[in-house]
């Protein structure tokens, strides 16, 4: 089978490309690189839009889109955030970890509503969390005083988005399964 490889599939392998850019910048030393990792973490993010608008504007929305989109977007935030809390405080990390376990949360409900031929759109509460996500690694990345406050507003959106998502959904996660 064939990969569609249309416009919007490769802007979102793109973004998945930038991703090891940004981790090499900010292995680099310097102001320069600090600012110009954020240049390319803001540029991939905005990826993000660009790719599902053109997808749905022409008509070109693939199930290979639907599946790498979501998994671009969890390895483009998670990966850095992962990276610029590593060296902080314990809460630091505590908030990250905190987020990989939502993100893992929700993809195992999406697989269990996958299997049983529901597909679980991103809802707004999900789509505010990314922003805010995106939003704090760049000031984690460019060092800014107040971006732990950050991470812990992007945590709390992110529990928030995640709950909401399972409580929606809750009757996907009640059935029992045929043996």
């Amino acid at each position: 089978m064939k990969i569609p490889m249309n416009l919007p599939n490769r802007i979102t392998v793109l973004r998945m490309l930038m991703i090891p850019v940004f981790l090499w910048l900010m292995s680099l030393e310097g102001t320069a690189f600090r600012w110009l990792a954020a240049a390319v973490f803001a540029l991939a993010a905005m990826t993000d839009i660009v790719d599902g608008a053109l997808a749905r504007s022409r008509s070109e929305v693939t199930v290979f889109g639907k599946f790498i989109d979501p998994i671009a977007d969890k390895l483009l935030v998670l990966l850095p955030m992962i990276l610029l809390t590593a060296g902080g405080s314990m809460w630091q990390v505590w908030a990250v970890m905190l987020m990989i376990a939502r993100e893992i949360a929700v993809s195992g409900l999406r697989l269990v509503a996958a299997a049983k031929g529901v597909v679980i759109a991103a809802g707004w509460p999900g789509k505010i969390k990314t922003v805010a996500q995106m939003g704090v690694v760049v000031w984690l990345t460019l060092q800014v005083p107040l971006s732990v406050y950050a991470l812990w507003i992007a945590t709390a959106l992110s529990l928030y988005s995640g709950i909401m998502m399972m409580i929606k959904h809750r009757d996907l996660l009640g059935e029992t399964a045929n043996a």
